[in-house]
């Protein structure tokens, strides 16, 4: 809801005093299901588990772990003590049990005080309320009683809710003015945001034993516990402020030269005394060539055509706290001390949890943009090119730290990361007769991606450890030199076949011994051979190397729209290019007897069967399928149409309809997908460890991107 009042306006028709307001209100109600890592994750666990076991008994119930144990020796059991029904285990896990609800309230309330043409005070002040509550429940199940994940003998009620508020107040004071062809637009300002624990608190309760035992009842006061054995925790608001200053001058001569100059200082609480501001300026011109005298032959066909370039700072404070830089205490199982000359009982007390780094400040990203605009034919064709050039210093990341330290991550300034490339996009929009009309577009993007520089002395970090699968190590590398959240892992030269295919492989990149292979004296055929790329005789950790990059190096989209007598149809391309992604849906040395997808059958399993993969081994353990390697890196291109929609505005044949369209319209998203990814979905953008974001591209069973139908109306008054 929007609306603006003139509270004075002079005998000149300036409007001295005004006031408004902008309300927004959404409430959104959802279920989620689990998504992230392979043992948290309900898509990966169904693509391991044993596809033979029924979904349900003769009865029509669900197959649980008596009717496993009721199969005989010679049953699933007896083939696999973890074996269980999948779709019993989901159905009483909290991906099928749970509603959350979110209320958000943005209230915009402002002030604008012109007491001279072309200056104007404007003052506002902004109120953000957000609530939800979060809820679900865990019923009393059997899938298997041998599997730890497999049955729950107790039920169990968890209820979230929060509220909370935040307020932000900015002040601006803008004066426009001419002098003859001089056009002039001056502004300074100052933003003030705060949030206090005093301004909103979450509170967290866990109950068993629920009274009706399923999630429709599933509230802490509907438990029998709740007196007893419930835990309750709480917590306020963050305390956090952040202040900015700034200006910024723009000119024009005539709409034809350009320049704007802007500065900003912000500063966070984020930061520590010392580090807690920081300052962005940026700079831009522009020139419209057609406005020149020497430009008029090309009129017929060039219609405008404009040259710009930019330079500026930006910068960024995210790092996942109000006070980040600071070291925190916790309490809990972790803060169990023992004193005296006994180790029998414990005092619990408070443990330190966080690594301060009181260094950290502002991360900035300084890019400079050329660029072109033209429009041809009457505004039939338009085109826009740029070129960039954008560096991102002092990275705010969470980096690996020794383990001796007592954590495995502190906030740091990593380095600095470098992207540079163009940009490209066409549109052609044209009618034929009164009738038809359609339109064209066309763009695409390149971009090399570089880390330059990382803050210590080995001039790298890692990431990603296990996150493939479990033991299997680091995965990822921030290192200079490379692109960002690069794989790293060992190269392969195919499969060993035959005796006489050992001994050659030795001899090239072991120095004749089994002993510097990474297989040892149990090298056999089916083994993979991997290459010993620093060229000392032997593989190690050494000749781990860059496999893929998760970045791609070109996106493109496509579009085009058709319009005739009221009806219309449109549609929309999307294409990432040269990119990998490094999938396994299995888990190593824990994962003996699950499932395999058909690419099982691509396994080495006897001479000349295949040079890619390696023998099958039990629970996929040892150095062949352990290792990171590149038998896990695939390309992942793609072309995926994103959405098709055709419609009809019945206003065509209707001409005494009321409103002014009545449209009818249907749409197909995620049509379908080309790619030659053997996945699911080639689009693997998101990190599964939201502490290492850098790190992407990796699929453990990741959910795909639905293909959704959507029937609507459009009807305008």
């Amino acid at each position: 809801m929007n609306s603006e009042h003139v509270i004075y306006r002079n005998d000149k028709g300036l409007d001295v005093v005004k006031f408004g307001e902008n309300l927004y209100f959404q409430h959104r109600e959802k279920q989620g299901i689990q998504i992230g890592n392979q043992y948290s994750n309900v898509l990966s666990t169904a693509l391991r588990a044993n596809p033979c076991v029924p979904v349900y008994d003769k009865d029509g119930n669900y197959f649980d772990s008596d009717d496993l144990k009721n199969s005989g020796t010679e049953g699933w059991m007896n083939y696999n003590s973890y074996t269980l029904n999948p779709i019993y285990q989901l159905v009483n896990s909290q991906s099928a049990n749970n509603k959350s609800r979110n209320f958000t309230l943005n209230a915009i309330g402002y002030i604008e005080v012109q007491p001279i043409k072309g200056l104007t005070y404007r003052g506002q002040v902004n109120y953000s309320q957000n609530s939800y509550s979060y809820r679900y429940f865990l019923p009393i199940y059997s899938a298997n009683t041998t599997n730890k994940d497999g049955f729950r003998t107790t039920d169990e009620t968890n209820q979230q809710m929060g509220l909370g508020w935040t307020w932000s107040m900015t002040h601006t004071l803008n004066y426009k003015f001419a002098v003859k062809d001089h056009h002039f637009d001056a502004l300074v300002g100052t933003e003030y945001y705060q949030t206090r624990p005093g301004m909103g608190e979450s509170l967290t309760g866990m109950a068993t034993n629920s009274i009706y035992g399923d999630f429709k009842h599933g509230y802490l006061s509907l438990t029998k516990d709740r007196n007893g054995s419930a835990t309750v925790t709480g917590t306020p608001y963050t305390d956090e402020t952040a202040n900015s200053y700034f200006g910024r001058v723009n000119y024009d001569y005539n709409e034809t030269y350009m320049f704007s100059a802007i500065l900003r200082a912000d500063g966070s609480s984020r930061f520590a005394d010392g580090h807690r501001w920081g300052y962005f300026p940026s700079f831009s011109a522009g020139w419209v060539i057609t406005n020149e005298k020497f430009m008029q032959p090309t009129a017929s066909w060039l219609d405008f055509l404009k040259l710009r370039a930019g330079w500026g700072q930006n910068g960024n404070k995210n790092i996942g706290d109000a006070f980040g830089y600071l070291a925190t205490f916790s309490y809990g199982d972790y803060g169990n001390y023992s004193f005296g000359n006994t180790k029998e009982n414990s005092t619990q007390g408070a443990y330190l949890s966080r690594l301060s780094n009181e260094d950290l400040k502002w991360e900035t990203s300084e890019q400079t943009d050329i660029g072109l605009d033209a429009r041809f034919l009457n505004g039939r064709l338009s085109a826009t090119m740029d070129w960039y050039y954008k560096k991102t210093k002092d990275l705010l990341v969470q980096v690996q730290v020794p383990g001796t330290s007592g954590f495995s991550t502190q906030w740091q300034n990593a380095g600095t990361v470098r992207n540079t490339g163009f940009e490209i996009a066409l549109n052609w929009n044209d009618k034929i007769g009164r009738d038809f009309n359609y339109g064209v577009n066309w763009n695409m993007a390149y971009n090399s991606n570089k880390v330059t520089k990382i803050n210590n002395a080995n001039h790298y970090n890692e990431g990603g450890n296990d996150l493939l699968a479990q033991n299997t190590g680091i995965m990822a590398r921030m290192e200079e030199g490379h692109p960002i959240g690069y794989f790293y892992g060992y190269k392969t030269e195919g499969v060993m076949q035959n005796a006489a295919d050992i001994q050659a492989y030795l001899d090239k990149n072991c120095g004749g011994s089994a002993a510097n292979s990474l297989q040892g004296a149990d090298i056999k055929p089916g083994d993979l051979k991997f290459v010993d790329v620093n060229h000392d005789g032997k593989i190690d950790a050494n000749d781990k190397t860059e496999l893929g990059d998760p970045n791609p190096d070109v996106t493109m989209g496509f579009g085009f729209n058709i319009g005739y007598k009221g009806f219309d149809l449109s549609a929309t391309a999307y294409g990432a290019f040269g990119q990998q992604v490094m999938r396994s849906w299995r888990k190593f040395t824990d994962g003996q007897y699950e499932n395999y997808t058909t690419e099982v059958y691509k396994y080495w399993h006897g001479e000349g069967t295949s040079n890619k993969y390696p023998r099958l081994a039990p629970g996929n353990t040892g150095p062949n399928w352990q290792q990171i390697s590149d038998i896990y890196c695939e390309n992942a291109s793609y072309l995926r149409l994103q959405n098709l929609t055709v419609g009809y505005d019945f206003k065509n044949i209707w001409k005494s309809c009321p409103f002014e369209q009545l449209r009818l319209y249907f749409t197909a998203q995620n049509l379908f997908t080309i790619t030659g990814y053997d996945g699911m979905d080639p689009e693997n953008g998101m990190a599964l460890n939201s502490s290492e974001p850098w790190v992407t591209g990796v699929d453990v069973g990741n959910y795909p991107s639905p293909r959704t139908y959507l029937i609507g109306v459009n009807i305008k008054f």
